[in-house]
């Protein structure tokens, strides 16, 4: 008896903390991907912003992909902490976000880690509307996971004055009406032929300089800023 008193009392106790903190605060991205069998996060240097590969790489990706979202993870500056959105090669909103908060924490897991958001570029590889941790027994709505364990999602009503600064354990968060729509233009724009960009900002091409096309989502995340 006491034993099944022990375990309801630790049962609601994982439910009330997982009802307060976003997931991305209870473990840690690595975590979040071993647990949904995701490959791990990546980490980048020398990455070109969206801007320098304009003037580097003879290629528009404006043209190439129908959404393209450039997500600023400074802490203070011009568009810091907004995320922006050209489709079609036109701007069409910009919106407030919360990344990483860039400090080594302790994750309510007990893992101790940099809470990060990687720049870089990337492909969502994989969207799911209402992510779900068994471990945490909570949820990630309308995710796209790009990089290991981080993903693009609604943050949690109770977090959304934080929109706009910094406030993630590495993911990227937005208001759930702007999750909600770049999960369903994701899922609309569906995958096709796309240029091979590397991580850190490098068009991938043969020998002869042709551009390497694949079959990938035809969104393109890039996540610029230290």
């Amino acid at each position: 008896m006491k034993s099944f008193i022990l375990s309801l009392v630790m049962l609601l106790s994982v439910n009330a903390l997982a009802e307060s903190e976003p997931l991305d605060d209870l473990m840690t991205p690595d975590e979040i991907a071993a647990e949904a069998g995701f490959p791990r996060t990546e980490m980048n240097d020398n990455v070109l912003s969206l801007r320098d590969f304009d003037s580097i790489e003879s290629l528009n990706v404006a043209r190439e992909f129908p959404i393209v979202l450039v997500a600023n993870k400074n802490a203070y500056g011009y568009e810091a902490q907004t995320m922006r959105v050209i489709q079609n090669g036109n701007l069409t909103n910009t919106w407030k976000i919360s990344t990483g908060r860039e400090r080594w924490e302790t994750a309510k897991s007990g893992r101790q880690y940099f809470t990060t958001t990687p720049p870089g570029w990337f492909y969502p590889y994989s969207i799911v509307r209402n992510h779900y941790s068994q471990t945490w027994q909570t949820n990630m709505e309308f995710s796209v996971f790009f990089n290991g364990g981080v993903a693009l999602h609604a943050a949690n009503s109770a977090h959304n004055y934080q929109l706009g600064r910094r406030a993630s354990g590495g993911c990227v968060r937005l208001h759930r009406d702007n999750a909600k729509y770049i999960y369903e233009r994701v899922v609309q724009e569906g995958k096709g032929l796309v240029p091979v960009i590397r991580p850190n900002g490098a068009v991938a091409r043969d020998w002869r300089g042709n551009v390497i096309r694949a079959v990938k989502y035809r969104t393109l995340i890039v996540v610029e800023g230290y």
